[in-house]
């Protein structure tokens, strides 16, 4: 809330004192506890100087043009001209008193709550919960979904499967504004991946296996490199298409980076960057039939994972295929389904992408089944997020994600039929608009765990 007024504060204008003049009062902008002093500023059209006051002591407090918030609350500034006589010897009546009216907002602060993605009731009952707010204030903990799991004071107990809300609260003060941050750790989830496998070092795609066994392939590949079909490595020619894993194996990085000297718009070029991550223990498909390993379905309702893009290739706006092969084998190819996400923003972001959102994008000729089109349907998925990264255009989404309902329901039934032995994470249209340092960068990484819950 904000004003501007004149009238009532002393000035005598338009009288026999001497000539009129006005303040113009600079708005002073709305403030926040603890962001320091604010410089005034206002001018009377006598050139005469401006002297300013507090209206509300207890909420701001002025010396000279300088203005401290001291409390939450509306803010009262008023700037004054007595009147007198100007260097040219003009005489100036009193300014009608001027004023800017303002709320004091309590400073926000932030909750740092980093709980784990996934418990298993197998490996512990309670686990300890730990937040922090920047305020330096006390956090404390509440579950949401009290049938799945509870709170004892800062530790998390485990109730039944599913998929735990647990709130990090900080309810503020005269000071700092409350804040909540939320969480969802999954309990019993199905576990696709936690953590990578040390591998031959950043270079070529293969020998990769998630730190449960699983197989990973990681192709990052792009014509204009002249790396070879399938395999791009930083030792061919440059360092410009790789992977790398961290030194704790907790994340691990597909990188396509195209030369500005090599990139040439138009004509036939064609990249992509690709992350296959087998199920434990699976470290292929089996050729001769059904695959067995893998992970059931029974109840979940999210394939959960941490996935970052680097910020040219997210200003480019360009989507990532989600991909879960089936054990379901037929005609010489496994049952895929499919579906597209958008990042909301560049860097790690943690996805709850709901099963129902993937359709069948290949049966492999199985009958009774509904098909999709990888590139006609799930492809052209619009973007839910606008450039602030809020879901603005969900309907639209979800409108388009009906238009192939039947195929959804097929993907459906067959989760519930089979088991899924890969997840695959598919950048099919790369950054080639953006570039930073002559680079053309369409990054991918997975942090942490992949889990279906």
């Amino acid at each position: 809330m904000l004003a501007a007024c004149g009238g009532g504060g002393g000035g005598s204008g338009g009288n026999s004192e001497g000539r009129l003049q006005v303040i113009n009062f600079k708005y002073p902008g709305g403030g926040m506890l603890l962001s320091g002093p604010t410089t005034l500023s206002a001018s009377a059209s006598s050139g005469l100087p401006v002297s300013f006051r507090s209206g509300t002591p207890t909420t701001c407090t002025v010396a000279g043009d300088q203005l401290t918030l001291v409390a939450a609350g509306e803010c009262l500034v008023i700037a004054s001209q007595a009147g007198g006589a100007g260097t040219d010897g003009v005489k100036w009546a009193a300014a009608d008193d001027t004023s800017q009216l303002f709320n004091v907002l309590k400073h926000t602060q932030e909750v740092s709550f980093t709980p784990p993605d996934y418990v298993l009731s197998s490996a512990t009952a309670s686990v300890p919960l730990s937040a922090t707010a920047s305020s330096g204030l006390p956090v404390t903990f509440s579950s949401d979904t009290p049938t799945v799991c509870t709170i004892d004071g800062s530790n998390l107990k485990l109730l039944g499967k599913g998929s735990c809300a647990v709130s990090a609260a900080q309810s503020g003060n005269d000071t700092y504004a409350a804040q909540t941050t939320q969480r969802f750790i999954a309990v019993d989830p199905l576990v696709v991946a936690d953590g990578f496998a040390p591998g031959s070092g950043r270079g070529s795609s293969n020998g990769l296996s998630t730190k449960q066994g699983g197989g990973v392939t990681v192709n990052p590949w792009g014509s204009p490199l002249n790396a070879g079909w399938e395999w791009c490595d930083a030792n061919a020619g440059g360092d410009w298409c790789y992977r790398s894993v961290s030194d704790d194996g907790s994340s691990l990085t597909s990188a396509l980076h195209l030369p500005d000297s090599k990139w040439t718009p138009g004509g036939w070029q064609y990249s992509f960057n690709r992350i296959e991550i087998f199920a434990p223990g699976v470290t292929g498909f089996n050729s001769s039939g059904d695959t067995t390993g893998g992970l059931q379905v029974t109840t979940e309702k999210a394939l959960g994972f941490t996935l970052g893009v680097n910020a040219n290739l997210y200003t480019a706006a360009k989507p990532i295929v989600v991909h879960l092969d089936l054990g379901k084998r037929n005609n010489g190819c496994n049952v895929t389904l499919s579906t597209l996400i958008w990042a909301p923003a560049p860097g790690l972001i943690s996805y709850a992408v709901p099963l129902s959102n993937f359709a069948v994008t290949d049966s492999c000729g199985l009958s009774g089944f509904t098909t999709a089109s990888l590139d006609n349907d799930v492809r052209t998925l619009p973007n839910p997020f606008d450039g602030s990264g809020q879901p603005t255009n969900a309907a639209a989404f979800a409108a388009a994600l009906d238009k192939f309902a039947a195929a959804r329901t097929s993907a459906t039934t067959l989760l519930q039929s089979s088991n899924v032995v890969r997840a695959r994470f598919y950048l099919m249209d790369v950054n080639t608009t953006l570039k930073t340092d002559g680079i053309y960068a369409s990054d991918l990484t997975i942090k942490g765990a992949i889990t279906i819950q």
